[in-house]
């Protein structure tokens, strides 16, 4: 079986799961996030060996950094008015990156973004990755004010969802480079083998565990919490 029939296989069947457990709340989506934490820190525990050793920095780096995303998730989904739109926002924005920052490099090509760290990543692949996450987030921004009158903040205007849609793109882009420096350093190409295709959690959650923080520190300046 090919690689990208797999990675179609794993998404029609994790896509309805998590979309479910995101849609529902409480102790679905808690659950989902209990087991993706988990999972998470079981494979960065991987990441933590070099040499035969632990390297505890690493490790213990890894438990905060996975921690905060978990817990920054959770936030964004129980906002007390927008909630699932909050979370689906960043999903949405995410994802998007993902699909279109392949579909640009495979595409196009060109100028390698850090060829040292992630081989085929391109300068393309960015900038394909930040439209689809502009389109994306406006998008959501549009068709859940009309079906749910649910806005991110009503004063918000569309340059600033194109400027929040590139900023998640980047720093999604980021959080996979990273991911991809402890792998290097430890001499694997996956984090696991838990999903056909694609290899382990954290290889397909990377971006999402940094934008997610960064996400929700945006909503909490906007709200005034900070």
């Amino acid at each position: 079986m090919s690689t990208l029939l797999k990675r179609i296989l794993s998404a029609l069947v994790l896509g309805p799961i998590a979309i479910a457990a995101e849609w529902f709340g409480g102790w679905a989506f808690y659950a989902m996030m209990a087991a993706v934490f988990c999972i998470s820190l079981q494979e960065w525990s991987r990441l933590s060996f070099r040499d035969g050793r632990v390297r505890w920095s690493i490790l213990l780096s890894g438990i905060l950094y996975i921690s905060v995303a978990c817990l920054c998730a959770v936030w964004l989904r129980n906002h007390e008015s927008s909630g699932l739109y909050l979370l689906l926002y960043v999903f949405f924005a995410i994802c998007a990156c993902d699909i279109g920052a392949y579909a640009a490099g495979k595409t196009i090509g060109g100028p390698k973004l850090a060829p040292r760290i992630s081989p085929n990543k391109t300068w393309a692949g960015l900038l394909g990755g930040c439209l689809a996450s502009v389109i994306a987030v406006s998008s959501l921004d549009m068709l859940m004010a009309d079906a749910t009158g649910v806005k991110f903040v009503q004063d918000l205007t569309l340059p600033f969802h194109v400027a929040l849609g590139i900023t998640l793109a980047v720093v999604g882009q980021a959080g996979d480079l990273l991911i991809s420096v402890l792998k290097r350093r430890c001499g694997l190409k996956d984090t696991g083998n838990i999903i056909p295709g694609h290899g382990g959690l954290l290889d397909r959650i990377d971006a999402l565990l940094l934008a997610l923080p960064f996400f929700a520190l945006v909503i909490a300046i906007i709200e005034g919490h900070i």
